[in-house]
């Protein structure tokens, strides 16, 4: 769509030139209407999303618990806070490292890079236990199945701020 445009420079004197430019506009309604699509899918692909409707159990976590004290607490701090050394693994210092990207991704660089003085040393269940422990911790809801790496292998789940 182009808009005519009457105009004339300082200089110029006579009858004014017509220019037209181009209008790249939305009405109020159109694009209150995208926005609230936008929202809408936003929010139902959270809803759907497996990690806000559990994918560890209570007693995984809680194996998580005991692992995380063993392993993990000289460095991060037993209320998972971290240090000037090493991340928090909660909160939003969680988030704003992992949200949006996989939870396989996160398994991942927890089996292959901690605990850094013996990295990939611990089994995979115990990696397992670890991350049911984190995802219990930042608030994200138990189920009755514990968390394996079927699951992990399976389809993506995004990091999402759990709910509240």
């Amino acid at each position: 769509m182009y808009l005519p445009c009457l105009t004339r420079s300082y200089r110029q004197t006579g009858p004014m030139k017509k220019y037209t430019y181009p209008i790249y506009s939305v009405s109020r309604g159109r694009l209150l209407g995208i926005l609230l699509l936008i929202v809408g899918s936003l929010a139902a692909a959270q809803d759907g999303n497996p990690l806000l409707q559990g994918l560890y159990s209570e007693a995984q976590a809680a194996r998580g618990a005991l692992a995380y004290g063993e392993n993990c607490a000289s460095c991060h701090a037993n209320d998972l806070r971290g240090n000037s050394n090493s991340p928090a693994l909660t909160g939003l210092s969680f988030l704003f490292l992992w949200e949006g990207r996989d939870l396989a991704e996160l398994f991942t660089r927890l089996s292959t890079d901690m605990p850094t003085d013996r990295p990939g040393s611990l089994p995979t269940d115990t990696y397992l236990d670890l991350l049911a422990f984190l995802l219990q911790h930042n608030g994200y809801p138990a189920s009755t199945a514990s968390l394996d790496m079927a699951r992990l292998a399976g389809e993506p789940v995004t990091i999402v701020p759990p709910p509240q």
